[in-house]
C-alpha cells in the first residue's frame, strides 16, 4: 500500500496584494488544502511582479480567518542580517500561542536576492550561509525549549543572556531547503522535514542521493523514520517556447546559481537569456492533469510524502488543483 501524499498550495511571493494572499489562503481551505506556503522575500523574484507583501504580517492574518489550516514561509532565512534567528524564534512562538500547532517553518540558507542588502551588499559563500543555517536552527530551539536564561557561544551568533519568555504552546516543525547532498544531510541533521525541488531533483537523483544523505543525517542524530519530505514540483501544461517567448520576465530563476544574482532587476534581465535546454531541465512539462498526477505518483513511489504545487493566489488555479490534483491524492 503506498504512503499517504499531502497535495500542498504555495501561494508565492509575487504579483499579489497582502488581502490577496490571505483571501487564497482562506480559499486554498475551503478547496481542501490542508497547508499553504507563502513566499518570505522582502523583493519579488522578477521586478515586474511589483508586490512583495511581508509573510509575517500576512500569515497571522490568515490563520485568523481560516479554522484549521497550516501555513508556513517557504522559505525563511535564519542566517543572520535579515534575520537574527533569535527574532524569528520570539515570531514563530508568538504565532504558535495564538494559533498553536498551525504554523510550520521552512527554513533555507537564502538568495542573494533577498539577503544581500543586509549585509551591506556582500554575500556570504554557501558553506558559511549553511554553517550560519544549522547554528540558527540550534538556536531557535534552545530559546523554545530553554526554562532558564542561557548563554550561546556559536561562531557566528552569541550572547551571555538568551531567553524566549512566551514560549510555543506547541512543537512547531522545521523543514530545511536541499537542492544537493550536503544540504539534504544537513536537513536530516538539523530539521524535521526536507525541502526540495523536482525537476532539479528527479526520481532517480531523489532516490540515490538526497533521501539516503538526508536519512543518514536524521540516523546519526537519533531522529526514527524519514519526517517529512517535501517537494516542490515545478511545472508547466505550456509548451517551452511558448513560455521562452512569452513569460521571459519570470524565467530568470531558472538560470545557473540565480541565488548569485544580486536584485529583481537583473533576475528579470536574465529571464531573456534562458534557453530551452535550461528551461526543460528545471521544469517539467505535463500535457494535462493526468500527466501530472502521474509524475505526483512517481515520486510516491520513492518516499515524498508532501507534494507543493504552485498556485499562486488565483482563485481559478487553486480550483482546477484541488479538483484534480487534491480529490485524487
Amino acid at each position: 500500500m503506498k504512503k499517504k501524499i499531502e497535495i500542498s498550495a504555495n501561494l508565492g511571493e509575487n504579483d499579489y496584494d497582502p488581502e490577496e494572499f490571505v483571501d487564497a489562503a482562506v480559499y486554498a481551505e475551503e478547496a481542501g488544502f490542508r497547508t499553504v506556503w507563502f513566499g518570505d522575500h522582502i523583493f519579488p523574484w522578477y521586478h515586474s511582479g511589483r508586490r512583495s507583501s511581508f509573510v509575517w504580517s500576512t500569515m497571522p492574518v490568515a490563520l485568523e480567518k481560516t479554522d484549521r489550516i497550516k501555513v508556513g514561509p517557504w522559505v525563511t532565512v535564519p542566517i543572520g542580517a535579515r534575520y537574527h534567528p533569535a527574532i524569528l524564534a520570539q515570531a514563530a512562538a508568538t504565532i504558535d500561542n495564538m494559533y498553536p500547532g498551525r504554523l510550520l517553518l521552512g527554513f533555507g540558507s537564502g538568495e542573494a536576492l533577498n539577503e544581500r542588502p543586509f549585509w551591506n551588499d556582500k554575500w556570504p559563500k554557501w558553506d558559511e550561509r549553511m554553517e550560519r543555517l544549522t547554528e540558527g536552527i540550534r538556536l531557535i530551539r534552545q530559546m523554545w525549549e530553554s526554562g532558564q536564561p542561557f548563554k550561546f557561544d556559536g561562531k557566528y551568533f552569541g550572547s551571555d543572556f538568551y531567553y524566549l519568555y512566551t514560549k510555543p504552546r506547541e512543537e512547531i516543525p522545521i523543514y530545511v531547503s536541499a537542492i544537493g547532498r550536503k544540504a539534504a544531510y544537513a536537513a536530516g541533521a538539523n530539521a524535521d522535514g526536507l525541502i526540495t525541488l523536482s525537476p532539479r531533483n528527479d526520481t532517480k537523483k531523489l532516490k540515490e542521493v538526497i533521501l539516503p544523505a538526508y536519512a543518514q543525517g536524521r540516523k546519526e542524530t537519533n531522529k526514527t523514520g524519514l519526517g517529512k519530505v517535501a517537494i516542490e514540483l515545478i511545472f508547466s501544461f505550456e509548451k517551452p517556447e511558448y513560455l521562452v517567448k512569452n513569460e521571459w520576465k519570470t524565467l530568470g530563476i531558472w538560470k545557473k546559481d540565480s541565488w548569485s544574482i544580486p536584485n529583481p532587476v537583473e533576475v528579470e534581465k536574465e529571464g531573456r537569456k534562458v534557453t530551452l535546454d535550461e528551461l526543460q531541465r528545471n521544469m517539467h512539462f505535463c500535457r494535462n492533469w493526468k500527466d501530472l498526477v502521474k509524475l505526483i505518483e512517481a515520486y510516491q513511489e520513492v518516499g515524498v510524502n508532501e507534494v507543493v504545487l504552485s498556485t499562486t493566489c488565483r482563485r481559478k488555479m487553486i480550483r482546477a488543483f484541488a479538483k484534480h490534483v487534491l480529490n485524487v491524492f
